[in-house]
């Protein structure tokens, strides 16, 4: 069976067509000389009109237009296609979101001299890079959070303790902390196993988590049963309040083992108004020590720094 004879340049508009990959091809000013299908959709799905969108229109200024309204992103890419006409640089890349109301994306745009044609013509792509994007999330989610509870991990505490003791420098705000474990933990792990443990955990942590309700505030697994409360721009006594608020909403779970004996947390509170030579571990340590002096009283209390 002969295999039938195409128009070249017919068969090579038809595979451009069906790639998935925005492509256009533009002039020194920034003119669409030609788009595939994916182009006009993407763009159409964007907000542009098809002829804005597609040849005749003027992608450059598409761009300059979205960076007067403030499109720091659309003022970078036309820098860059800019950069690639003028000769500056030989190719331009820029990752950036693009996200829908239903679905996060993000894309990697190209913008290069068109290789083996008419002279002062351009290619410029954006291709989809979402699952690598998702997939790039979900590791530094797993990586900065506890696995069993969902809070954060030690790793993220430390980060984001140092982020706000820096902003509570930079604008002269206390920074509380509230450090705690639960009181017998090992006993009723013993007791009854590490099923129902790691559910004592996890119940200990949705407490937690009501009180980080604040782009300011974090609720962090330290390890084992050790836990923290990051509590941005709130002083001594804002921070004691919420570790007595916590230690009375974990005894209203009514964890209870051996008979009647009921599990309970001790917590020790520490808040500063951060200096310049300020750390995370000095605050951290504050907090540490009054949680201290909470277990060394019995247990079930919540104790405060005292800074002399």
């Amino acid at each position: 069976m002969s295999t039938p004879a195409f128009d070249r340049a017919a068969l090579g508009a038809l595979i451009v067509d069906s790639l998935e990959e925005q492509l256009a091809v533009i002039d020194a000013a920034g003119a669409i000389v030609d788009v595939n299908r994916a182009w006009t959709r993407f763009g159409i799905e964007n907000g542009l009109s098809p002829k804005s969108a597609g040849a005749g229109g003027n992608y450059l200024q598409v761009l300059r237009d979205a960076a007067a309204s403030g499109d720091t992103l659309a003022e970078d890419a036309a820098r860059g296609i800019s950069d690639v006409v003028a000769g500056v640089r030989a190719e331009f890349r820029l990752e950036y979101p693009c996200h829908g109301p239903h679905e996060k994306r993000w894309f990697v745009m190209r913008a290069a001299a068109l290789q083996d044609g008419p002279g002062g013509l351009f290619v410029v792509t954006h291709h989809n890079i979402t699952q690598r994007k998702l997939a790039e999330e979900h590791a530094e989610h797993l990586a900065l959070h506890d696995a069993l509870t969902g809070l954060a991990n030690r790793r993220q505490f430390s980060r984001f303790l140092g982020e706000e003791i820096r902003r509570g420098a930079r604008n002269r705000s206390p920074v509380g902390l509230v450090a705690l474990d639960l009181d017998g933990f090992k006993e009723y792990n013993d007791a009854l196993g590490h099923v129902a443990g790691d559910h004592c955990l996890v119940s200990v942590a949705g407490v937690l988590a009501a009180y980080a309700r604040r782009a300011t505030d974090l609720a962090a697994r330290l390890g084992g049963d050790e836990f923290a409360l990051i509590l941005g721009n709130t002083d001594l006594a804002g921070a004691g309040r919420i570790a007595h608020a916590v230690r009375d909403d974990v005894a209203e779970l009514r964890i209870v083992y051996r008979g009647a004996r009921k599990l309970s947390i001790s917590a020790g509170y520490a808040s500063l108004v951060p200096g310049a030579r300020q750390t995370e571990e000095g605050l951290f340590q504050e907090a540490d020590k009054a949680l201290y002096a909470a277990k060394a009283a019995g247990g079930n209390r919540v104790r405060a720094y005292a800074r002399s």
